[in-house]
């Protein structure tokens, strides 16, 4: 494998990194307001998601150098179906609309875009493209967040997790207190071989203006990792970001996560690889106008 071959598996086993969490509890904060995080979902109705994401990839070794820039942009449609008594609520999930660049070193910048007829679709977009046709996902969301086991492990249902849903904390919280999350990613330390991660999660609870609590969050690398290659395969893996969360409808309205992270010495001596990116998140106005109607 050449380096700039190894530089492609470094950035893709960074972005496709999967993660358990476990919601710990909050730090105490004696005296103050108490605000108590809850989603809210409601049979019938949709909650409408648009999504940027922007990176930047970088790579520089003694055989050559690679940068990669690119840019997605959808917007994501779920239907809240059947809600139990227990607030959890199975939610049906489809793309309204996709568009996808890349662009590599001093190459043009290819697109894919879901307007497209498929003949026109570029190679490296055919296989996203052909997984945009199938069927909707179905995901299982609860008032809580994210579902924490009793071992205090984050369970992602199958076939996936909304965006928007994190862990919350079980007990009402104050302004400054925060909340805890362990996340464990895998990486890969050899062929076939992988290894499992620790990271630790902190949420606070930044700031409450009338309904509105913004909520912000770091991740930092919790085990003793030396290797290079395992830490450039973490550069995504460590954001930090902002929240806002609507108390009274129970929804996220924005969500923002940036990560800018080096590493020295990932593909060879002297060499260095750095990721940089921002992805934001938004509840369509129709959709707030819609939870807040039906929260009154």
């Amino acid at each position: 494998m050449n380096i700039l071959q190894r530089l492609n598996v470094i950035f893709c086993a960074g972005a496709i990194l999967s993660s358990a969490a476990a919601a710990q509890g909050a730090t105490p904060t004696d005296g103050a307001e108490k605000h108590l995080l809850r989603f809210n979902f409601k049979e019938g109705e949709t909650l409408r998601y648009e999504t940027e994401q922007r990176v930047t990839q970088k790579a520089v070794a003694a055989a050559g150098a690679k940068v990669d820039l690119s840019t997605v942009k959808q917007t994501r449609l779920f239907r809240v179906g059947e809600v139990s008594e227990q607030g959890e609520a199975r939610v049906s999930m489809q793309f309204e609309h996709v568009r996808m660049e890349l662009k590599s070193d001093d190459q043009p910048v290819e697109v894919f875009d879901t307007s497209m007829e498929d003949s026109d679709v570029p190679v490296k977009f055919r296989a996203a493209a052909r997984n945009l046709k199938k069927p909707a996902p179905t995901f299982v969301l609860r008032f809580d967040g994210t579902p924490v086991s009793d071992e205090g492990v984050e369970r992602i249902p199958k076939g996936g997790q909304a965006g928007f849903m994190m862990p919350l904390p079980q007990e009402p919280i104050a302004v400054g207190e925060t909340w805890k999350v362990n996340i464990e990613p895998q990486v890969r330390i050899a062929e076939g071989v992988m290894r499992t991660i620790s990271l630790l999660r902190t949420y606070r609870l930044q700031e409450m203006k009338g309904d509105i609590a913004t909520i912000t969050f770091a991740t930092s690398i919790a085990s003793r990792v030396r290797s290079p290659a395992t830490k450039a395969q973490l550069l995504q893996a460590t954001p930090k970001g902002k929240i806002l969360f609507n108390v009274k409808i129970g929804r996220v309205l924005e969500r923002e996560i940036t990560f800018d992270r080096s590493v020295l010495g990932a593909v060879g001596p002297n060499s260095l690889v750095s990721a940089k990116g921002r992805t934001t998140e938004t509840l369509l106005p129709d959709d707030q106008e819609q939870a807040a109607v039906s929260a009154r």
